[in-house]
């Protein structure tokens, strides 16, 4: 039965113990990571990404100023008018100029991307995951994050689901000839409890390492460079992958 895990990295950019975090983590057992090209620290990010010899990795999209959201988990517009003003086409043009900018700039990077991935999971919310997708198939860009059961956000209204929802959003990967994982699970913690990692198929384990900053951050950055991850899921007849291995193995 067959057990991959990729072990995706969010956030790269975003500061300067963020960026160290992860590429720690990168000498390590996280296998994979989604630059925030919008971010202040990206460009020293892709510098680090090349010093450790990887040519790969994700876009995180951030549509956070366009959605009104903000640290740490304030949401200017209420939900409810946020998700009628999705479906305005004005709206989403907007959004979809933000998030080819960024597409466009992890390009120029000269880096290879391989999948796209949003901060706080916002393409949780339909139009902008059929945004997300239309420019995944435009840039050629083989993956996409995708959770059936919904997205929860710790300091914000989750990103809930329904079954008619997820089956649109898969249908429209499989029509758009879009890869997806099986499943995503978040945080570093869910290694040790076991959290649906072993379940057969591909998951994606989402962390966010930090050498310092956020407590949370630095909580996950300790458990992932302070037991033997990798050992652990040889152990369990995981095997640890990136987005390219599972794109290339396909």
């Amino acid at each position: 039965m067959r057990r991959r895990l990729v072990i995706n990295a969010d956030d790269l950019g975003l500061s300067p113990e963020v960026n160290a975090g992860i590429v720690e983590a990168l000498r390590g057992c996280v296998s994979d990571t989604s630059v925030l090209m919008g971010a202040p620290f990206a460009d020293e990010a892709v510098r680090e990404l090349r010093r450790l010899g990887i040519t790969h990795a994700g876009v995180h999209v951030d549509l956070d100023e366009v959605l009104g959201w903000s640290s740490p988990g304030r949401e200017i517009i209420p939900r409810t008018a946020l998700v009628r003003m999705l479906g305005q086409r004005s709206f989403m043009r907007r959004c979809e100029e933000r998030a080819r900018r960024q597409v466009e700039a992890f390009l120029s990077s000269g880096l290879e991307v391989t999948h796209i991935d949003t901060h706080h999971h916002v393409h949780g919310f339909l139009p902008v995951f059929e945004l997300v997708v239309s420019l995944a198939k435009e840039y050629r860009v083989p993956a996409v994050r995708f959770s059936p059961h919904g997205y929860r956000l710790p300091t914000r209204q989750d990103i809930c689901l329904d079954p008619a929802t997820s089956r649109c959003m898969q249908d429209l990967l499989e029509r758009s000839g879009i890869m997806s994982l099986d499943r995503m699970v978040e945080g570093a913690r869910s290694i040790l409890d076991d959290s649906g990692i072993l379940l057969s198929g591909d998951t994606e384990l989402v962390v966010h390492p930090s050498l310092g900053g956020d407590a949370w951050r630095a909580e996950e950055f300790n458990i992932l460079t302070g037991e033997d991850i990798a050992g652990l899921l040889e152990k369990r007849g995981i095997a640890l992958v990136s987005f390219r291995d599972v794109v290339r193995a396909a």
